[in-house]
Parts: C-alpha cells; sequence; structure tokens
C-alpha cells in the first residue's frame, strides 16, 4: 500500500527561497571550477612536459597530518625569501624550521615532498 501512495520527500521552495538556493548553490560552483578545476587544466600541459618546479626552504609553522595525510605547508626559500603554500601527502607531523625540499606543479601547487631535514622521502621526478 505505502507503494501505491506518493508522498514527497522534500518540500518545494517557494519563490524567494528558490532564488536563493540557486545562487548559492551556482556561486559554490564557479568558486570551485576557479579554484580548482581551471588550475589543473592550465597544468596539464606541465604533466605532460614533467615540468615541475622545485622549492627548498624552511616550514614557517606546525603542520599536523589530517585523517588523509594531505598537508599544506607555508615554505620560505632562504635564496628569494619567498613564501609558498604548497599541498603535498605525507604522514608525520612537520614542526616549524623544518628543512624541506618539494617539488609542484605550478598552478595547483599539489606536489610531492622529495627531502625532510636532509632525510630523503622520494626520488625526484624526472
Amino acid at each position: 500500500m505505502k507503494l501505491l501512495k506518493r508522498e514527497t520527500l522534500i518540500e518545494t521552495l517557494d519563490g524567494t527561497k528558490d532564488i536563493v538556493v540557486k545562487l548559492l548553490v551556482g556561486s559554490m560552483l564557479v568558486y570551485f571550477v576557479y579554484a580548482g578545476v581551471i588550475p589543473a587544466m592550465k597544468d596539464i600541459p606541465n604533466l605532460i612536459q614533467k615540468n615541475f618546479y622545485t622549492i627548498e626552504g624552511i616550514a614557517q609553522k606546525d603542520c599536523k597530518p589530517p585523517k588523509f595525510n594531505r598537508m599544506s605547508v607555508h615554505i620560505m626559500d632562504e635564496e628569494t625569501k619567498e613564501v609558498l603554500y604548497v599541498t603535498f601527502f605525507y604522514g608525520d607531523p612537520i614542526d616549524k624550521g623544518d628543512r624541506l625540499t618539494v617539488q609542484y606543479l605550478p598552478n595547483l601547487k599539489f606536489g610531492v615532498l622529495i627531502e625532510r631535514n636532509g632525510e630523503r622521502i622520494r626520488n625526484k621526478i624526472e
């Protein structure tokens, strides 16, 4: 009997609420495309040509690994004094002052940790 009776699962929204919800969802979609999809598309030629940037510097803040070991760290290059925000996968915590070497994609700022305090973690991508 319940299969024959159809009940609505979600109430329909009236005009004002519907417009607000559509604007919020649309703005979130635009943000995700701007922040993630466009930089990833710009890095496709860099992946094909294996054009990775390398930064060697000092971690500016402590960073504890989150649930999926994806870390985002501010690294200051000692030569240029440029601070770069790079994301990579690593399981151990990173302390302020650790010397890091990271290879990363220039637009996404996503990379691979190569060395930490002189200890080789992975080989460089050639």
